[in-house]
């Protein structure tokens, strides 16, 4: 992990509080990666590594984008859908499932590429999320928070 303020955003990412009021994280997020045009994710300050997932949604097409926690494994990263341990499935887990080929693109430090992407089960599954936990450790709260299985994604750069 990368700096001074990664400790306390980990331990800011896991209060009962922060959960409640995920939607003031989301918005500072989103206003801070759009001024910065993908530079400077607000999670990129606490010194982690982040990722702008641009999927079209699920009913409307229209162009979605959403700053995520990300994590290297194997040949490309991969994103947790754990809502903070809500019940509730992130919006972006269904877009991303419903996407067809070659519409799933990412922005990584401002460089925009499309990703092909694989929701992982198993063995594979199990490997991503302790290379998950290894860069946000309270992926192993928010399981616990919920009675859903967490879906794991793999992205890899569309060659």
């Amino acid at each position: 992990m990368g700096n001074i303020l990664t400790p306390i955003a980990v331990w800011f990412g896991r209060q009962d509080a922060t959960r409640e009021n995920s939607h003031l994280v989301v918005t500072v997020d989103r206003w801070l990666d759009r001024v910065t045009r993908g530079r400077v994710p607000l999670l990129r300050v606490a010194g982690l590594p982040t990722l702008t997932l641009h999927v079209p949604g699920r009913r409307s097409g229209a162009p979605r984008s959403t700053p995520l926690l990300c994590a290297s494994w194997g040949n490309g990263l991969v994103v947790v859908g754990s809502n903070w341990g809500g019940q509730k499935t992130p919006a972006w887990v269904h877009n991303l499932r419903a996407a067809a080929e070659g519409e799933v693109e990412v922005s990584v430090y401002g460089a925009r590429l499309v990703v092909d992407v694989r929701q992982l089960t198993g063995d594979e599954r199990d490997s991503a999320w302790s290379a998950a936990v290894r860069v946000w450790p309270n992926y192993e709260i928010y399981a616990r928070r919920t009675s859903r299985e967490l879906p794991v994604f793999h992205l890899t750069p569309r060659l």
